[in-house]
């Protein structure tokens, strides 16, 4: 009985251990693969990582320009740990202007996939508000507020402003990123609808980095050149630090033919004009399919809509061929598109324009003026998702609101941007480098920004 009940003990024991040992060795195995599978998905990371610095830099076939590089399998080994790897990567171009790199990571027999679609930007757009020369408050109480969108993005924009030929004060009495001054802000297109932004929701004002260009200064009055200092001690609420350099980055040149294509294909506005032509009596406008209006097509839509007949709403990129005026007190929505005009943009007096986009739209632009100045008169107000840009001066008066999540910039070669006792606040969003539609110029540096990663099969 003893040698029974000891073999019984002896059985149970060897069972034990045998379950054990196969416990540990599928643990091991798959401890192994996840290893494995994780030096593949670094591999495949240090895949989109060499291309992304590619595009930025030094070109490994050749002299040919970096923005250029489109391998359709380059390969290269890496190590991840204590494995050996290799990833090969591929680049193709989107029709919006997107480079879409696949990564593949080999490791120890497995293999990840990674894809990235990604933007080459100017350095400009890391800039909140950008003057390609003078950048001038006056009249107060002109204010400034720039604060990131978005969490995560604490160190953006890296540069609040940037200024070609410097930056003025035509009186002391003028709030840069005060944080004792109240300001208000509606939610932008990562937030819902009821998110409406206060003071109370929303980030507190940094000290500004402003980046000036060789010979541009702080000017206070007409002539009197001032550091950030003096300022503060002659009222100007204006705290941070001056960086400087040779020259500016320069701005992207908008496409005409990519806004006017788009919005040759938006038929979303179609019922629109179809109901204005019938109201006005003109045919050629009630069968109008496309958004690509007229000077004189787009100025009798906001006569319809002057009439209250209909919701003063718009959809989708609206591209007008020459100027346009907003009138006196008139409101008016465009969802998930764009302004483009070719000549000048004026708000009427109590006029209001919102360019409102969703996450999905986020990256498209707010407004463009391609040839002309963009004028918020006197308590106009402007709100828009996405980059505001004009090639003229962008000129707010008396009692203006400027409200952008986004950037803004003018390339006027005289003055860019004059605050005439407006409020503007500006919340940077990074997705402004992935605006579809700007060219680099020629010899300007590119910054590439990822839009999308994901693991695919």
């Amino acid at each position: 009985m003893a040698l029974l009940v000891v073999l019984v003990i002896m059985l149970a024991v060897a069972s034990s251990s045998a379950s054990f040992v196969w416990f540990m060795n599928q643990q091991q195995t798959r401890a192994g693969a996840r290893y494995r599978a994780a030096a593949a998905t670094a591999v495949a990371e240090a895949g989109v990582h060499k291309a992304l610095s590619v595009l930025e830099r030094v070109n490994p076939d050749g002299p040919s320009p970096v923005r250029t590089w489109r391998p359709g399998a380059y390969s290269e080994p890496v190590r991840a740990g204590a494995l050996e790897g290799r990833f090969t990567v591929s680049l193709a171009d989107e029709a919006d202007g997107a480079i879409l790199i696949t990564s593949i990571g080999e490791t120890g027999g497995l293999t990840r996939r990674l894809r990235a679609r990604v933007y080459l930007a100017s350095p400009a757009l890391l800039v909140a508000l950008y003057g390609a020369s003078l950048v001038r408050f006056e009249r107060p109480p002109a204010s400034l507020v720039i604060v990131p969108y978005s969490a995560g993005i604490g160190d953006r924009p890296w540069i609040h402003i940037a200024a070609g030929q410097g930056i003025g004060f035509a009186a002391s009495d003028i709030a840069i990123n005060d944080p004792t001054v109240p300001f208000e802000a509606g939610p932008g297109p990562a937030d819902s609808p009821d998110r409406a932004g206060h003071a109370a929701r929303l980030p507190v004002p940094d000290p500004v980095r402003i980046l000036l260009a060789r010979g541009a200064e702080l000017i206070l009055g007409q002539d009197y050149r001032v550091d950030v200092r003096q300022l503060w001690t002659m009222g100007v609420r204006l705290e941070g630090a001056v960086l400087r350099d040779e020259v500016l980055p320069a701005l992207p040149e908008p496409d005409e033919s990519y806004f006017q294509t788009r919005a040759r294909l938006n038929g979303a506005n179609a019922g629109l004009n179809e109901a204005a032509g019938e109201y006005l009596g003109d045919e050629d406008l009630a069968l109008k399919r496309d958004s690509l209006y007229t000077a004189d097509q787009f100025e009798r839509l906001l006569m319809y809509l002057q009439a209250g007949l209909r919701p003063a709403r718009f959809q989708g990129v609206i591209y007008v061929k020459g100027s346009v005026v907003l009138p006196d007190r008139q409101q008016i929505v465009i969802a998930d598109g764009a302004l483009i005009t070719e000549g000048a943009f004026r708000l009427g007096r109590g006029a209001e324009l919102q360019v409102m986009h969703s996450a999905a739209t986020r990256t498209l632009p707010g407004i463009i003026v391609l040839d002309g100045a963009l004028l918020i008169t006197q308590q106009a107000r402007l709100r828009a998702h996405g980059l505001v840009y004009a090639r003229r001066i962008i000129d707010l008066w008396d009692g203006a609101h400027l409200d952008v999540v986004g950037a803004v910039a003018g390339s006027d070669r005289g003055l860019s941007f004059r605050n005439l006792g407006a409020s503007v606040v500006i919340r940077y969003d990074p997705a402004v480098l992935g605006t579809p539609g700007l060219r680099l110029t020629s010899g300007t540096p590119a910054v590439a920004w990822v839009a999308a990663w994901e693991e695919f099969p």
